[in-house]
């Protein structure tokens, strides 16, 4: 859930170095949550089946230029489906739309994720790309494909059930702190908030996260971040077969030159790529 746009870059750049902080909240009482959504989940992730998702995210980013008051804020609306593989996602195929405030909307996009991979297109970008091509490849160098951020581990439902109380039947609120959250001691201080929703299967249907940071010095481009994710799931089960575009219709970001770079941008490519 990265949010790049054209014009912004530098402020996106702030974003993905802080993308999951935190939002101060007052401690829950928590009590032993049951297993059986951590099985539940499990026995969804198999090769060949999926989810669907729909995801609205937005950062709200405030900062001061010469003793000015200022206001970022980028909205991003995802649908799509995520596929397994044996114990985890395998694959994605979503539609992108992203607006911000002052700059408006961009045109939408398709990414299809596999692996380490993404693969990014629509209408301009096909046109604005050398005959025969209609889709832009990237490599991510993480551990884990970004793109596959809405998806839940058995591991971290486990973790946020075992920070979480039960606030009415099959809805659980929780806090937990920002190192905790990222299993990251270094990422710094801050608390996380945390909603999970479940149908009477055990099945997550919903997740919320919010959050609010402020830099830890004046070396950092903003004031405040709050950054909110609310991914709503639906037909566990689904099968779920999604195919990247052939090696011959993809082109590598890295070989685009100056001129198709730039249009390819104005088209709705993400100016710092997908993830």
């Amino acid at each position: 859930m990265k949010l790049f746009f054209a014009g912004l870059a530098a402020t996106a750049s702030v974003v993905c170095a802080v993308a999951v902080p935190a939002q101060a909240a007052s401690a829950t009482s928590v009590q032993a949550a049951p297993a059986d959504p951590v099985k539940a989940l499990k026995a969804q992730l198999l090769p060949g089946k999926g989810v669907k998702i729909n995801e609205l995210s937005s950062i709200t980013l405030d900062f001061t230029v010469n003793d000015q008051a200022m206001q970022v804020k980028v909205n991003t609306s995802m649908t799509g489906t995520l596929a397994f593989g044996k114990g985890g996602v395998a694959a994605a195929d979503f539609r992108v739309r992203m607006s911000s405030r002052p700059k408006g909307d961009n045109p939408p996009y398709r990414v299809v994720a596999e692996g380490k991979n993404a693969y990014v297109t629509n209408a301009g970008i096909a046109k604005a790309l050398p005959s025969g091509r209609s889709w832009i490849g990237s490599r991510t160098s993480e551990r884990r494909n970004p793109l596959f951020g809405s998806a839940i581990t058995p591991a971290d439902l486990k973790f946020m059930l075992g920070k979480s109380s039960e606030v009415t039947t099959g809805e659980y609120q929780g806090t937990a702190t920002l190192a905790e959250f990222r299993h990251d001691k270094s990422v710094g201080s801050g608390d996380v908030e945390f909603h999970l929703y479940f149908d009477k299967n055990n099945l997550l249907t919903r997740t919320v996260v919010d959050s609010t940071t402020s830099p830890d010095d004046d070396s950092t481009a903003y004031d405040t971040m709050a950054f909110h994710t609310d991914t709503r799931y639906s037909g566990w089960g689904t099968s779920a077969k999604i195919a990247v575009p052939a090696a011959g219709k993809v082109i590598n970001e890295k070989k685009l030159d100056t001129k198709t770079r730039k249009a390819v941008i104005k088209a709705g490519y993400p100016e710092s790529g997908p993830f």
